[in-house]
């Protein structure tokens, strides 16, 4: 090998040795940059939400706004106090030009004498001054204002109170998305394992056929359907892994955790007890009741009686009925004191200075300040407006009829919302029951089918059919108890939660036009 050769493979080997020195260092690095899995109950879930939701905030910052209205309606009823304070020089001073015209044309005239003693006047001099400095204090305080500082109070504090309810209905809504989020996420997970189980059972499928096939005991035909079969499950398969990983992203976040965090939760999205089925009468005849077979479930309608009866569910219970309440309080108020316009305002003034008027350009002592304070009563009354003020009652009016049909609106959809809850409630129960047992003989007939396809009882159509019976029972199961556990957190929180109803508006938005006026 020559010298060039041996340099060349030195370098070639110090390059390969650097880059595995980069990778093993990267290895670690990449490892450490993955957050470790975190435990997550459905509780621990819900704790989080409540400090990291945008929309509890939002409505945080809403009722501190209103409580600031307030303050600022109840300081129209306490006395006004500020405070001045002024320094001024006086480049050109007209008292002070006559003076010294007055002084220039005494000199001349003999009456140098009346002349001085005019320009040492007191008053002169004030007039004259070059400096001013002005210290004061004034005081204002309303002695009659025909009820408007009054309803301005009371508009304040109904809007308060009803920004105060947001908080609770947000921090409801939160709760049931989070629960929503959580439970989507289990059955986002579970709906994954019933696909790799599915996908599994029919490579397990295609492998038997594929050993039969070698002992000449099955055709191409079935060997070439076991494949297709098996190649149809893979797209599933996908789907519901990018459905568990899309659930999962939205519940991080909801939390506020880091996109990348693996998560384990914890809680089980069947935790609802089913009661025994309870065994069959022997079947001695074809003939059916159709009021027997299509009668409501007993069980069913007694749980859900039993959650309908522990939560409020009438409309005067409902935070979205009382913001409307309080939107049509605040309309009213802010009605009495657009017509306290046509009343006279009386308000009561004072205004106390001491003032200053040094020969140079700051006061030397208190000597030099000279007290003024004055005392008053005004009266003001609106002889003619031009009809602003009829233009501002008859809007106001119109304010009053908007709120009381929107709290009509909200006390309907209240209603509807409650009546819609409960029947959810009871589907939700009603397909939960009757998943459980179907999944239990779905599962049953696939072992039997399995067996019997084993044995060359059955025939690979068969076997397939039961497969996807399978699947779909348990798929069923899943999403009922993911449905019946968001159902009753929907009940649960149903006095506190939005109107999910349509044909009323917001109390937010009714707050906010009632407030514009």
């Amino acid at each position: 090998m020559t010298a060039l050769s041996r340099a060349r493979a030195n370098r070639v080997a110090l390059s390969a040795m650097a880059i595995g020195l980069v990778i093993c260092g990267a290895a670690p690095l990449a490892a450490q940059s993955t957050p470790p899995v975190r435990p997550l109950s459905l509780a621990e879930a819900l704790t989080i939400a409540r400090g990291a939701s945008e929309n509890v905030e939002l409505a945080k910052a809403g009722a501190q706004r209103a409580r600031g209205q307030q303050l600022s309606a109840r300081s129209a009823m306490l006395p006004q106090v500020g405070t001045t304070l002024s320094w001024q020089k006086q480049l050109q001073n007209q008292f002070s030009a006559l003076t010294n015209r007055s002084s220039g044309s005494g000199s001349g005239t003999g009456g140098g004498s009346d002349t001085a003693s005019t320009a040492e006047n007191p008053i002169t001099r004030i007039f004259a001054s070059q400096y001013n400095f002005n210290f004061g204090l004034n005081a204002s305080q309303p002695l009659f204002t025909g009820g408007r500082v009054t309803a301005g109070l009371r508009s304040a504090k109904f809007a308060r109170e009803s920004a105060e309810l947001g908080i609770t209905s947000a921090e409801a809504q939160v709760q049931l998305d989070v629960t929503a989020a959580y439970y989507d996420a289990l059955l986002a997970d579970r709906l994954a394992v019933i696909a790799d189980s599915a996908f599994v059972q029919a490579e397990r499928t295609l492998r038997q056929v594929q050993l039969t096939r070698n002992v000449g005991s099955a055709s191409e035909f079935e060997l070439i359907r076991a494949r297709v079969t098996r190649d149809n499950q893979r797209p599933q398969l996908l789907q519901a892994r990018t459905a568990r990983e899309t659930a999962m992203l939205r519940l991080r976040q909801l939390l506020d955790l880091p996109a990348n965090q693996p998560l384990q939760l914890t809680d089980s999205i069947a935790e609802v007890p089913v009661a025994a089925e309870p065994v069959a009468a022997p079947v001695t005849s074809v003939n059916v009741d159709p009021a027997t077979v299509l009668a409501a479930d007993a069980r069913v309608q007694g749980d859900v009686s039993r959650m309908v009866a522990a939560t409020d569910t009438t409309a005067r219970a409902r935070a979205a009925v009382k913001q409307a309440a309080f939107g049509v309080n605040v309309a009213e108020q802010q009605l009495r004191a657009t017509k306290a316009q046509r009343f006279p305002q009386i308000s009561a003034t004072t205004n106390y200075q001491r003032l200053a008027y040094p020969k140079n350009i700051l006061p030397t002592s208190l000597n030099d300040f000279l007290p003024n304070w004055t005392v008053g009563i005004g009266l003001s009354y609106p002889l003619f407006t031009g009809g602003n003020i009829r233009g501002q009652i008859t809007a106001a009016e119109a304010g009053v009829v908007e709120a009381r049909q929107r709290l009509k609106l909200a006390q309907e959809g209240a209603t509807l919302d409650a009546r819609l809850a409960a029947l959810q409630l009871t589907e939700a129960e009603a397909n939960w029951q009757a998943s459980v047992g179907t999944a239990e003989q779905a599962q049953r007939a696939y072992a039997i089918a399995e067996v019997r396809f084993r044995e060359g009882i059955s025939t690979q159509l068969e076997l397939s059919e039961t497969r996807v019976q399978l699947q779909q029972a348990l798929a069923n199961r899943a999403r009922a108890a993911r449905d019946l556990q968001v159902a009753r957190k929907r009940l649960e929180l149903l006095p506190y939660l939005p109107l999910s109803a349509g044909g009323t508006t917001s109390a937010a938005s009714s707050m906010t036009m009632g407030t514009s006026r």
